[in-house]
């Protein structure tokens, strides 16, 4: 009898210890599994001053369709323009400027289809340079800074890169160039399916800064020639009625005096 009780206890035991082993494993391989898990989610980069960093993959996600949350960068920065939703929402007219660096497009109206190049503006003028740099200080004031794009204007580690100091210097000697002192501001532009594209000049047109005149738009053409096929970085400029140069022409079925035109699409 008593060989019997012990067999049972020594089994009771076996299977108990059975059981808490088996916890054991289940809970360190659940504890290995989250730990994978977790380090396979990239985190998200920080500068060496603390900012964060986006890499292009990164910003896509914040377009207003995978998320809430509708990103925009121009000169590499990066700006929260949720609260700008009627302007920056899906099907709004600037849309196009959310979730990727379209920084040309703020002087050359290339509203129709982003592209990989519209973050290039080593083909701008210094005054239009300087342009880009008063519409940064706009979402400076408006919007909420989030930090930077990795790729052309700052490194991994969020430093300057040597194009971006490029820039800089050369939007920095604009108001040193008299000639490009000639140079107007360009025109508010806006891209929708139903109208196309229309362009319109205020006070304030181009450098976001108030002026005493406001200007009728006016199609930009490359050596005075209005046939040119070449087009012209800067898509419409804002120009005196007085100014008869013929670099500025009135667009295609617009009045020579209007302040607002649908224009045809640039090719």
């Amino acid at each position: 009898m008593g060989f019997i009780v012990s067999t049972y206890w020594r089994h009771s035991v076996v299977v108990a210890l059975g059981i808490v082993l088996f916890y054991i494993l289940a809970f360190k391989r659940k504890h290995i599994l989250d730990s994978v898990f977790i380090a396979d989610k990239k985190p998200q980069l920080q500068a060496q001053d603390g900012e964060m960093l986006f890499t292009e993959t990164d910003l896509l996600k914040f377009n207003g369709k995978e998320s809430n949350l509708l990103y925009l960068v121009i000169l590499g920065h990066v700006y929260d323009v949720t609260d700008g939703f009627k302007h920056y929402g899906p099907g709004q007219s600037y849309h196009m400027f959310v979730g990727h660096d379209a920084t040309r497009s703020f002087v050359t109206g290339e509203f129709d289809q982003y592209t990989p190049e519209l973050s290039d503006v080593s083909s701008l003028k210094e005054t239009e340079l300087k342009q880009l740099l008063t519409w940064k200080e706009f979402y400076d004031k408006t919007y909420r800074y989030v930090g930077k794009l990795i790729g052309r204007y700052f490194d991994t580690l969020g430093q300057d890169t040597a194009y971006y100091q490029h820039v800089l210097d050369r939007a920095a000697k604009a108001d040193d160039n008299k000639e490009n002192d000639r140079q107007y501001p360009s025109c508010n532009v806006e891209w929708k399916l139903e109208t196309g594209t229309r362009v319109w000049c205020t006070n304030r047109s181009g450098t976001g800064q108030e002026r005493s005149w406001v200007g009728r738009p006016r199609k930009v053409v490359t050596d005075g020639a209005e046939d040119s096929d070449v087009r012209s970085v800067q898509f419409c400029a804002c120009v005196p009625e007085k100014d008869t140069n013929l670099q500025y022409v009135p667009f295609p079925g617009c009045e020579a005096t209007a302040e607002s035109c649908i224009v045809p699409d640039q090719n």
